[in-house]
């Protein structure tokens, strides 16, 4: 693999587990999880991060139809996209809970229900509109199959590790403290905000050539 693709799927794989955040959606996935036994919460963490991965998969690959379908430019996309990512990482900065992945009333309805596997832990709170655009716009970017393959491995990897994560958030927690988990949080917010405005920025570029023409 040449350092360039390797440069990409890097930042991909970077893109992808901050918007993911599974650091800082641990304590929610525990407070979800907290009368169930570990092996309860182990097949939860699985089929949530699995649901993720598919979810992300699905946009990876058929993003470009959908924009298609709906008569959607990818460069109004990477605007939107990169607002809604920037405004999530702005969130993650202040330690907030992003609204574009769930809101109190949602949470509220999610504690009653006896799976949350799949609705609201695999989507939105871990597969929500930031985590789709970054990754049907990283999908876009790479410009080739085997780009979009690397980004399909990340979104692979993320789901990985956020399976990991929540299977041992309660250690997890008791060994970096809620001060480690928001310091991690507002470390992936940044990178978030900083990939947002690339986005937005491509956006532009690609929806307005004549601009930067001269």
């Amino acid at each position: 693999m040449s350092s360039g693709w390797l440069n990409f799927f890097f930042t991909a794989f970077i893109s992808l587990f901050a918007i993911v955040n599974p650091f800082g959606n641990a304590p929610l996935f525990l407070s979800f999880t907290e009368d169930k036994t570990e092996k309860e919460r182990t097949q939860i963490a699985f089929r949530a991060s699995l649901a993720s991965m598919i979810i992300l998969l699905a946009f990876i690959f058929l993003g470009k139809y959908i924009l298609l379908f709906f008569r959607i430019t990818i460069s109004d996309f990477q605007i939107a996209g990169g607002i809604i990512i920037f405004v999530v990482g702005l969130n993650m900065l202040q330690v907030r809970h992003p609204r574009t992945k769930s809101i109190p009333q949602e949470q509220e309805e999610a504690m009653e229900k006896e799976d949350i596997s799949i609705v609201p832990l695999g989507i939105p709170i871990l597969s929500g509109p930031g985590a789709i655009a970054t990754a049907m716009v990283l999908a876009y970017q790479s410009g080739h199959l085997f780009g979009k393959v690397l980004v399909a491995i990340a979104a692979i990897l993320t789901a990985g590790f956020t399976f990991f994560i929540f299977k041992e958030s309660i250690r997890l927690i008791k060994f970096l403290g809620h001060t480690g988990i928001n310091l991690l949080t507002r470390l992936m917010g940044l990178i978030l905000m900083v990939k947002a405005v690339e986005f937005v920025v491509q956006g532009i570029y690609s929806a307005f050539p004549q601009l930067f023409s001269r």
